[in-house]
């Protein structure tokens, strides 16, 4: 059972990358603005596929300790997570030199719901 909830974390990672390498750039050619310096490929990538991991790890670990309930239990705590999380962006601190700081947060803030989208959007393939 963990190999299988491990490989969704693994596409569900993948999946929100992807969603979220595509945003950047959307963001970055509508608004004109450049935070490749923090916000880049490679980050982008190793944060969404940390953060499915992990979340398959607390699936995996829900799924055992509550069996059937285990779904609702994982989808509230990883809804609510990916909402705590947005205080990450709003309340850091950026470079001096990084042009438009402001506009930060609009960018970042809705990558961090693309974890949990992915894994909602890829959960039924996994399901059977």
């Amino acid at each position: 059972m963990f190999k299988k909830i491990f490989f969704q974390g693994l596409a569900a990672g993948l999946l929100a990358a992807i969603a979220s390498i595509i945003y950047n750039r959307i963001y970055f050619f509508a608004f004109g603005v450049n935070f490749s310096k923090l916000v880049n490929i490679p980050v982008l990538t190793a944060l969404n596929l940390a953060a499915c991991i992990v979340a398959a790890i607390g699936y995996w670990l829900i799924k055992k300790w509550f069996g059937p309930k285990a779904d609702i239990i994982f989808n509230f705590s990883f809804s609510i997570l990916s909402f705590a999380s947005i205080i990450i962006p709003v309340s850091a601190t950026l470079p001096f030199d990084l042009k438009n700081p402001e506009l930060f947060p609009g960018l970042t803030v809705p990558m961090h719901f693309f974890p949990a989208l992915a894994w909602f959007t890829l959960n039924p393939l996994f399901k059977k």
